[in-house]
């Protein structure tokens, strides 16, 4: 993936100069450039319009995808809203904490700086957001938001292939094309589930042992070695088919025909896809397969595509659960996952390829991305609980989530503002990435 272009801009004001300024500025530059970005340096202490002019035609000849404004005294408050204006990208203002104060004159005021352009960036509705603290402390802050808008800059070059469309009935896993295209810059590619299906009735020799040896994994396995063929031709397809059609993620009507046209149903597969870097959302969901490739980019870790199937309002959880398409990178620590037939299709127990095993514990963020009910715009739910300690008590893939608020209120909240029934959830705590790409992207932020 492309990196993101951070254009460093390093102010002061000049009446305000001293020695000791320049070696911030350099100092700042070796810690950035330790960050995953490739950095643009204004090249300069910048203190006047002039040489922000000048600044600006290289950020622009450049194309950086954000401008870290580094407040390193007070500075000119024109030099960052004509910069912003004119380069349409979102600003980070970073400000540091005053150094002692001994009795003499003010010798930074870098968060005044920043309050008082962030006030123009505001009036004019242009993107920007704050970190604060020295170089040893704002890194981490700092990181998670070049994180959250590379995950935006990532998502405007996305194609995602849909096989099939969305399965009958599911009004959930409706899609505005173009709108989706206009917010986000994701493109989706129809593709039919004859060709998925003739491909993967193609593949044979090594590529087919090579592929089903990838679907087999460390997995225990209970199926036919011909559905297990089966799933790996059909997973070699997959590939083929991402190659061709130049795709990033995948969404499938994996029901109620596919099991009938190919002898098998499509769901480990899918996970096998996710956890291969090519996120696969079940029953033809779009915004899901949206979605989860936002938290891989977020959070690092491999998305879970499921339903909330129950809660107990006693001990405020809720059962995250799907029939068998969960990345085995997800299995709870000191289980085997196990390739069974599913538990589901033509009654359960006749054709395969599921996956089942409990998912791990710890800190999890599950969210969704859905159209406002006018469809005038997209909104973003965010729940954040913990995912404790879950056995197999149904067949698929369960994990149970503590929520960090009470889980009745929260049921009430997803019925009566009507959230699809389909969720995507990640291991780790990123709201506040969440926070960020709402607001850069002008969505209706629901935090639950």
């Amino acid at each position: 993936m492309e990196k993101l272009k951070v254009g460093y801009l390093s102010l002061v004001k000049g009446s305000w100069i001293n020695d000791k300024l320049e070696k911030q500025r350099q100092n700042a530059l070796k810690a950035l450039k330790e960050l995953d970005v490739e950095l643009v340096d204004c090249g300069l202490l910048i203190q006047s319009e002039a040489e922000a002019d000048a600044v600006c035609k290289k950020f622009d000849a450049e194309r950086v995808d954000v401008i870290l404004a580094h407040s390193i005294t007070f500075s000119l408050g024109s030099v960052i809203p004509g910069m912003a204006v004119k380069l349409r990208v979102p600003v980070i203002f970073w400000s540091e904490p005053e150094p002692p104060m001994t009795g003499g004159r003010i010798e930074a005021n870098s968060f005044c700086a920043a309050n008082m352009n962030a006030h123009a960036l505001w009036k004019m509705n242009l993107k920007y957001s704050l970190v604060y603290g020295n170089i040893e402390t704002v890194m981490p802050d700092l990181k998670a938001q070049l994180k959250t808008i590379s995950c935006v800059k990532q998502l405007k070059n996305i194609r995602i292939g849909s096989a099939g469309g969305r399965v009958p009935g599911f009004y959930t896993s409706n899609f505005n094309e173009l709108a989706m295209r206009e917010k986000f810059g994701t493109e989706v590619e129809g593709i039919t589930l004859l060709e998925l299906v003739k491909l993967a009735e193609s593949i044979e020799g090594k590529e087919l042992a090579e592929a089903v040896a990838q679907v087999k994994g460390a997995c225990k396995c209970s199926v036919s070695d011909g559905d297990l063929n089966k799933a790996g031709a059909l997973f070699a397809a997959f590939v083929k088919l991402t190659e061709k059609y130049r795709l990033d993620a995948w969404t499938v009507r994996c029901w109620p025909e596919f099991s009938d046209l190919y002898g098998i149903g499509v769901c480990h597969v899918l996970g096998c896809l996710t956890e291969s870097g090519v996120p696969a959302a079940c029953e033809g969901d779009v915004y899901g397969a949206v979605a989860m490739l936002m938290v891989k980019s977020l959070s690092g870790s491999d998305a879970f595509f499921c339903d909330l199937i129950s809660f107990d309002q006693n001990g405020d959880t809720g059962l995250f659960w799907h029939c068998g398409a969960a990345p085995v990178s997800l299995c709870k620590p000191g289980c085997t996952p196990e390739l069974c037939t599913h538990s589901i299709i033509d009654g359960g127990g006749k054709k395969g390829v599921a996956v089942e095993f409990p998912l791990k514990s710890g800190p999890v963020t599950v969210i969704r991305i859905g159209e406002t009910r006018n469809g005038d715009g997209y909104r973003l739910l965010s729940i954040s609980g913990e995912g404790i300690d879950t056995e197999q008590m149904l067949h698929g893939t369960p994990l149970t989530v503590k929520f960090n608020s009470p889980a009745k209120e929260l049921v009430e909240k997803l019925v009566d503002s009507g959230f699809e029934h389909h969720y995507v959830l990640c291991h780790g705590d990123i709201r506040k990435e969440l926070r960020q790409f709402a607001k850069l992207l002008d969505l209706e932020l629901i935090e639950l």
